[in-house]
């Protein structure tokens, strides 16, 4: 998959290269439906994908949480290679990045980005560090769940797997609750674009860092 990203994530590439070599090295369900590719292709013209996104976390410079925001993936035109992801808060929708329509999900992609550019900022640790610890932690994957989920008012079969990037890690007295992070993946073959939920936790329940991505359905395209 080709991205063209757009300011928010320099990391994105490297990302997506990383999530096609941690495919490869962990082939198994869960890893095979996260990492699918043409997941969009068919999305047609004039519908769209949404998705919920709630970020919390400790009053910091430069943090951003988000208590009602969404993240929409549409084709602009039927004929269009590229799709088009934007980011919704308070109202306002910015352009994030526009992807191939023959790659895989791109909100993971975004995901991830988020995840390392605010661990990075709330901790002064290198995004490059952190980006390949969670990298690691993809391609060395991790035991998945069978779960079930509710979709478009239906229970649908998916698959869970929760990630430790930074369990023992030789840093992580210096990187405070988030050497606790937890990152849960829930997919599932039965929903548009295979992801059901992501969500990024540290231990404290109060003032840690929480941010979670969910599937909301697909629709016809907001005017």
């Amino acid at each position: 998959m080709k991205c063209e990203a757009r300011p928010m994530g320099r990391l994105l590439c490297g990302f997506l290269l990383g999530a096609m070599l941690a495919g490869v090295a962990c082939a198994d369900t869960i890893t095979d439906t996260l990492f699918a590719e043409r997941v969009f292709s068919t999305l047609p013209e004039g519908q769209e994908i949404r998705y919920a996104l709630v970020r919390s976390g400790p009053d910091a410079p430069g943090f951003r949480p988000v208590t009602d925001g969404s993240i929409v993936v549409n084709k602009p035109t039927d004929n269009a290679p590229k799709l088009s992801l934007s980011l919704v808060t308070d109202g306002r929708s910015q352009t994030l990045a526009d992807f191939s329509a023959e790659g895989g999900n791109p909100v993971l992609l975004i995901f991830l980005e988020s995840v390392v550019q605010n661990m990075a900022s709330l901790t002064g640790g290198s995004p490059f560090y952190i980006h390949n610890r969670i990298k690691d932690a993809l391609g060395a994957g991790g035991t998945p769940t069978d779960v079930s989920e509710t979709y478009a008012d239906q229970t649908v079969l998916a698959q869970s797997v929760t990630l430790l990037p930074f369990e023992a890690d030789p840093n992580a007295d210096k990187m405070g609750d988030f050497a606790g992070l937890t990152l849960r993946l829930v997919v599932s073959a039965a929903v548009p674009g295979n992801i059901v939920s992501l969500s990024a936790d540290t231990p404290d329940p109060d003032s840690g860092y929480h941010e979670t991505i969910r599937l909301l359905g697909q629709g016809r395209a907001s005017e």
